[in-house]
């Protein structure tokens, strides 16, 4: 069976153990799922939390905040709402800068994409395919569930 597997879905953990299903959602979930499963490994277990995995991205990303305010605002309106997952951000991002590397849109499929951090205010998303090993995001405009996700670096592949 699936004994003690974590999922993780951007904001909200799903652990099943036997029978039992859990989910924990909001800014509390690592704390709660912690309580409930004290051995728990956590994608970003270990460290100190605010700064996860090595939150050190090898190349960065210029970010015009004028933008970035602007395109919150339009999420706040109901566009866009794939700003709120940094999964879709980041895919966004990829296709953006490394569009044909990245063999076309229809490439980058879910099972290529896995966050591997994500503490609310700071993710990395690790990707399987293409340039790029890993992108970094960060709440930089608002840092709770209604805030859009920025790409502020990425790890090329292979360095």
């Amino acid at each position: 069976g699936q004994d003690g597997v974590l999922e993780v879905f951007g904001e909200r953990l799903r652990w099943r153990q036997q029978e039992l299903e859990i989910t924990v959602e909001g800014p509390q979930r690592v704390e709660l799922a912690r309580a409930l499963a004290p051995d728990l490994q956590l994608p970003d277990a270990g460290g100190d939390p605010g700064a996860g995995p090595g939150f050190d991205p090898q190349v960065e990303v210029s970010v015009d905040m004028e933008v970035e305010r602007n395109s919150q605002q339009q999420v706040d309106g109901g566009h866009f709402p794939w700003m709120l997952d940094p999964v879709q951000v980041a895919g966004a991002f990829l296709l953006g800068r490394f569009g044909e590397q990245m063999g076309g849109p229809g490439a980058l499929v879910d099972e290529h994409i896995r966050v591997v951090h994500n503490d609310g205010r700071r993710a990395i998303v690790e990707i399987q395919v293409g340039p790029v090993a890993r992108v970094y995001l960060e709440r930089l405009v608002r840092q709770d569930e209604t805030g859009i996700w920025t790409v502020v670096g990425y790890d090329p592949r292979g360095s």
